[in-house]
């Protein structure tokens, strides 16, 4: 574990608080207008001894009470400032929505029908389904106020490179190591398609925008028009992170753009877009899109598949690759670095990628990949089977594991200074 402080389980855990004991019960705790039943600690106590692999007849029980009764009562205090914060709130929507996605997952899980699921509840508990999904819906809805309490103080928690570095020689010894992995070049050709082909599609894309000038609503025309496969959320695509998109050319537009600003359309080598930024958040924007894609004639992309078959057979040795991938490949951030790319895991990389390379040895090049406008070979320059993590390949992946621990501090320190103001009785 790399938090070397108590590590808050209780902010990602939904308590079977409705699958306790159903007589009468004593309270734990009080933390101002919330409580904390003896049951309720007690199925902490035998999930969390469970989770460290310790027997709930353990003589190391007691050393653990104290702690789990703490951690018990930090969500509460979570609780309880999420229901004093008026920017948070959760809408019956949402926990409807969750209650039915919980219900639906046991169901899965147990290989149950509904019917089966209300037989086995009187049985074993004694309640009725309405009783489970009542209780299910309130440790639901409280679990999703602490989402947000989570989300609305840490989003903006900032990582710097010296946090990541710190961070990565603080821990470099107890950081899990990366499963297969291999170390790719690669060459890529852009398909062309015609001016014609350009044409028709700026001018569908040309004729959207007109309508959306007009007033009519940018996810109904989403939805009616855009070809891609968000089409049928209205084109909405999500948050997108600074520095995470390879096109660009669509990142710089997303980020020059306001809440509520609608782009006009421009080119990417996948067609033409217009996009519509529904909220900016640090370094992370929602947006929608309408896009039509431009597609290149067939011809064209034979003719461009079979260049790259001829360069293939062209290239015996890593030098050869190197040399083709500057005189030929169209892909700048590669090309830059003769081809090379980092270290990658096998299950990072592309679906189509991944099939084309996995079987090949050490210096071999793999078939033609088409990724819509451009066409790709890659070369395995090596292959091994784990690997540690390092600064120079895994930089993202270590800079979220760095947030997630300044996080988890911060979050501490915030719970540890809204306990002093809040009245807490333990009666245990």
């Amino acid at each position: 574990m790399f938090l070397k402080k108590k590590f808050l389980l209780f902010f990602l855990i939904i308590l079977p608080c409705f699958a306790a004991d159903q007589k009468i019960d004593g309270i734990a705790a009080v933390i101002d207008d919330e409580i904390i039943l003896d049951s309720e600690l007690k199925a902490y106590t035998l999930l969390r001894l469970s989770n460290l692999g310790i027997k709930s007849d353990s003589t190391q029980l007691s050393q653990y009470k104290d702690q789990f009764l703490n951690e018990l009562i930090d969500g509460k205090v979570l609780l309880v400032h999420g229901k004093k914060d008026s920017t948070i709130n959760v809408t019956n929507q949402e926990v409807e929505q969750a209650t039915n996605n919980h219900i639906a997952m046991l169901l899965q899980q147990n290989n149950l029908t509904l019917d089966s699921l209300k037989v086995e509840l009187k049985r074993q508990q004694g309640i009725t389904l309405a009783k489970f999904k009542a209780d299910a819906r309130k440790a639901i809805k409280e679990q999703l106020m602490k989402q947000k309490v989570q989300q609305s103080y840490l989003y903006s928690t900032k990582v710097t490179k010296k946090d990541v570095e710190k961070f990565y020689n603080e821990y470099i010894d107890s950081l899990p190591k990366m499963g297969e992995s291999v170390r790719l070049s690669k060459l890529s050709l852009d398909i062309n398609p015609s001016k014609k082909i350009r044409q028709v599609a700026f001018d569908k894309i040309q004729s959207i925008k007109q309508k959306l000038d007009n007033g009519e609503d940018f996810a109904k025309l989403a939805e009616k028009y855009s070809e891609g496969p968000e089409a049928g959320t209205g084109g909405d695509l999500g948050f997108i992170g600074k520095g995470t998109l390879s096109e660009l050319v669509f990142e710089e537009k997303a980020f020059s753009l306001q809440p509520g600003q609608v782009s006009e359309p421009f080119e990417t080598r996948y067609g033409f877009h217009i996009i519509n930024v529904l909220e900016r958040r640090d370094q992370k924007v929602h947006i929608r899109q309408i896009f039509i894609q431009v597609e290149p004639p067939e011809e064209e992309v034979t003719a461009i598949t079979n260049k790259i078959d001829s360069i293939k057979n062209s290239c015996s040795t890593e030098k050869d690759f190197s040399k083709a991938v500057v005189l030929f490949s169209t892909d700048a951030v590669t090309k830059n670095n003769k081809g090379q790319m980092r270290w990658i895991s096998i299950l990072e990389l592309p679906t189509e990628v991944k099939n084309a390379v996995d079987s090949l040895k050490i210096g071999e090049i793999s078939k033609p990949v088409r990724n819509n406008r451009t066409i790709s070979i890659y070369r395995v320059d090596d292959k091994v089977s784990e690997r540690k993590l390092t600064l120079e390949d895994d930089y993202q992946i270590l800079e979220k594991k760095a947030k997630d621990i300044l996080s988890q501090k911060k979050l501490i320190e915030l719970v540890a200074q809204w306990r002093k103001n809040i009245f807490i009785d333990i009666r245990i």
